[in-house]
């Protein structure tokens, strides 16, 4: 009976840990440091990956090495460069220190578009809930530059930044995404 009661407790937390495949995630990395090593080519070229591709990536690889306090990210691709999704953030450790506490462990759920432009991209939020509660994109952005009042240079949620090495051009579409390069 024990047994059967782990069994039962555990199911949720295999799911979750089977929805990111390390297979998927190697598939991209693999390609995209293919592509951060290629010379700049006349021709255009492309690559498509899938929505799971993509989520397995991001989860397994890119946040490990680039974002550690994202626990959990989950896109939605859609036509248009229309992407929504969820993140779990984990904020812990003496750089987070002086934060109230509800600050540090959050979930937030967005919806908005992908733009690029001479190898830059941007992602311009539509909406944003936190912990369930909405807010607007514009007045969260105003309350994050508040926030940066000792910073020499100050940034902003709907910043441009650099494109991955070697990355010209994104495009989603239903479940899939394409780089250009």
């Amino acid at each position: 009976m024990k047994k059967l009661i782990l069994i039962v407790l555990l199911l949720p937390l295999l799911a979750v840990g089977s929805e990111f495949s390390s297979q998927k995630a190697k598939k991209v990395d693999s390609y995209l440091k293919k592509i951060s090593l290629k010379k700049k080519s006349v021709i255009m070229k492309s690559v498509t990956f899938t929505e799971a591709e993509l989520n397995s990536y991001l989860n397994i690889i890119y946040s490990r090495r680039y974002a550690p306090e994202v626990k959990y990210l989950k896109l939605d691709l859609k036509k248009e460069n229309f992407v929504s999704g969820n993140m779990k953030v984990l904020l812990k450790g003496e750089k987070y220190e002086k934060l109230p506490s509800f600050l540090k462990d959050f979930e937030i759920d967005f919806e908005g578009k992908i733009e690029c432009n001479r190898y830059r991209m941007r992602y311009n939020f539509e909406k944003i809930k936190i912990n369930g509660t909405t807010f607007s994109p514009e007045i969260l952005d105003e309350a994050f530059f508040a926030a940066q009042k000792n910073y020499k240079i100050k940034k902003s949620i709907f910043d441009w930044f650099r494109l991955l090495p070697g990355i010209k051009n994104i495009k989603t579409e239903n479940k899939k995404i394409t780089f250009y390069y």
